[in-house]
């Protein structure tokens, strides 16, 4: 699974890297934050500064929740509607609200440190995350982008995992959302360690299953399986 791991980050890293340089826009501070979560998956959010308190109203038997440093880590055991609170130790606030949702969860977050003020200009250029991977999720282009289908999609083989770039969507402050392709190119189960990725830049990420089912013989036979749609959303690395 390391060699996977090292693997994916590095291609990924070589599929952006002409991509540039950024700057990320965060969500309106005000009212709550949606996290999407999907029973049984762990769901990481990644704050701003060190997490100094968090308050829930669900049990751990409902909501199991890990802190460490500026990263929450949420794995819901049942299904669930509740708003979780944390504080950060410059004394921010934020109310996340949680919900089970298997099409649209994502496996990891960031949360941007709140704006009090934002003028017409940078809200009409702000890129919500969640939002971003919502449309994403749904085969929706997001509001705001525009979107590009790359000349060599294949940007990894090892002759048993392929990822391909499907979709590139860009938007005015830098953002760029990619709609991926993993496929299992072996006849044996491919574990996909997506959650592990720690790509510079990278805000976002969720993958339709973890598992790649083996590549099957016949291949007129009709199965996708062996085959996985992942989203990320990333800041552009320097070039």
């Amino acid at each position: 699974m390391t060699i996977y791991r090292k693997s994916i980050i590095l291609i990924v890293i070589a599929g952006l890297f002409l991509m540039g340089q950024i700057n990320i826009s965060n969500a309106s501070p005000s009212g709550e934050i949606p996290v999407r979560l999907k029973t049984g998956m762990i769901t990481e959010a990644e704050f701003p500064e060190k997490i100094a308190n968090v308050t829930k109203s669900v049990s751990s038997e409902i909501l199991q929740i890990e802190t460490l440093g500026n990263r929450i880590f949420l794995l819901p055991r049942e299904d669930l509607d509740t708003q979780l609170y944390v504080v950060t130790q410059d004394n921010e606030s934020f109310c996340l609200h949680l919900s089970i949702d298997e099409a649209r969860a994502v496996s990891r977050i960031k949360v941007g440190k709140p704006r009090q003020q934002v003028n017409e200009e940078e809200s009409s250029n702000t890129v919500n995350t969640v939002e971003l991977m919502k449309a994403l999720l749904s085969g929706r282009q997001p509001s705001g982008s525009v979107s590009s289908e790359p000349q060599s999609k294949e940007i990894f083989n090892n002759s048993k995992l392929r990822i391909a770039i499907d979709k590139i969507y860009e938007f005015p402050n830098n953002v760029k959302a990619l709609c991926l392709t993993f496929e299992n190119l072996t006849r044996k189960p491919l574990v996909v360690p997506i959650e592990h990725i720690e790509l510079p830049g990278l805000l976002a990420v969720s993958i339709d299953t973890q598992v790649l089912e083996p590549r099957p013989h016949d291949a007129k036979k009709k199965t996708s399986t062996y085959r996985a749609k992942a989203y990320m959303v990333v800041e552009r690395l320097n070039q």
